[in-house]
C-alpha cells in the first residue's frame, strides 16, 4: 500500500464518495442488525449493559 502525504489545503479540496441520502435511508433496526451479525462488533447483551452504572459527575459530588 503506498500512503501518499497532502497538505491540510489538499484534503479540504478532496471530494467525499460517501452516499448521504443512502445513509439516510438506513433504518435503526438495520443498523442494529448489522452490528450484531458482525462477528468483531462488541455489541453488548443486556447483561452486560445491565452491569453498567451510571458515572457521577464531579459537580454533583460537592
Amino acid at each position: 500500500m503506498i500512503i501518499k502525504k497532502i497538505t491540510a489545503e489538499q484534503a479540504k479540496k478532496l471530494k467525499g464518495k460517501t452516499n448521504w441520502q443512502e445513509v439516510d435511508e438506513i433504518t435503526d433496526e438495520e443498523i442494529t442488525k448489522a452490528a450484531k451479525d458482525d462477528p468483531d462488533s462488541a455489541f453488548p447483551t443486556k447483561e452486560e449493559l445491565d452491569e453498567f452504572k451510571p458515572v457521577k459527575n464531579k459537580k454533583d459530588e460537592k
